[in-house]
């Protein structure tokens, strides 16, 4: 009986130490020396592997990188908050800053913003369809390189050649006609109905891009030929009648390559 009693008491766990939050990361907002509206965003937090800035308002709203730019279009107060993660903490924790733009960006006519948007007078507009050429989409682990997959000549869907990306001056707006579907990578890559927003707008930020580019900003959501792209785009060839950029892949570490002829 002593034995049975023995063999039922309870196992009792010593308590396990859950750390607590990790301290709040340290953040930097400097206005870029040529562009108040361009607020650089840097972390100078030690020991944290991962972070996300948060800045409704801004283009890009939101980054995971330790140092990036973000650009207020419209005067007003915003908030810009960083969210970290540190190793051995039991979380994450945040720390934020309030910053004050004092008027809207301006945006001067340049020879680039009229190859992509066909020129600045109210009622212009420029819009750009995939290439039918081989080469239209690669994939691969680094921009430009496309190990991963080229698409022949010809070799998108009916869906991705009917779909156009315009783009305004007057407005900034980014109009994107999929005629009603748009190619789902995340269902197999079967064309599936989709209404685009209509209220997009575009950005043109030169050295913005990976290597030094001029970047395509879009607002976070859109994007331009594949739907696993974007909102950033990096231009690599931009004349009359073609568009190259490049994109990271949404999710993956790779990039897209992207070719455009203009409609």
């Amino acid at each position: 009986m002593a034995i049975l009693l023995a063999s039922c008491e309870a196992f009792i766990e010593k308590d396990v130490a859950i750390p607590g939050l990790p301290e709040a990361p340290t953040l930097e907002l400097t206005p870029t020396a040529d562009n108040p509206n361009r607020i650089i965003v840097k972390d100078l937090s030690q020991g944290f592997f991962s972070r996300v800035w948060d800045a409704p308002g801004g283009t890009p709203s939101s980054s995971t990188l330790a140092v990036d730019t973000i650009l207020f279009t419209k005067a007003g107060t915003y908030t810009i908050t960083l969210h970290a993660a540190k190793e051995g903490g039991g979380g994450t924790s945040s720390a934020s800053q309030e910053i004050f733009i004092e008027e809207d960006a301006t945006v001067s006519c340049t020879d680039d913003i009229t190859l992509l948007a066909g020129g600045c007078e109210i009622g212009d507009i420029k819009c750009w369809t995939f290439t039918k050429a081989a080469g239209a989409v690669t994939v691969g682990p680094t921009p430009g390189s496309g190990e991963w997959f080229t698409s022949p000549q010809d070799g998108l869907d009916f869906e991705q050649y009917n779909d156009s990306f315009c783009f305004t001056f007057d407005g900034a707006r980014f109009i994107y006609e999929n005629q009603g579907k748009t190619v789902d990578p995340w269902n197999g890559y079967l064309p599936v109905d989709y209404t685009p927003p209509d209220d997009y707008t575009w950005l043109l930020v030169p050295g913005a891009g990976e290597n030094g580019e001029i970047r395509i900003q879009l607002p976070e959501g859109a994007f331009m030929g594949v739907w696993d792209s974007g909102p950033a785009y990096d231009i690599v060839t931009l004349t009359e009648d073609i568009l190259v950029v490049r994109s990271k892949i949404v999710g993956v570490d790779g990039w897209f390559e992207l070719t455009f002829e203009a409609n």
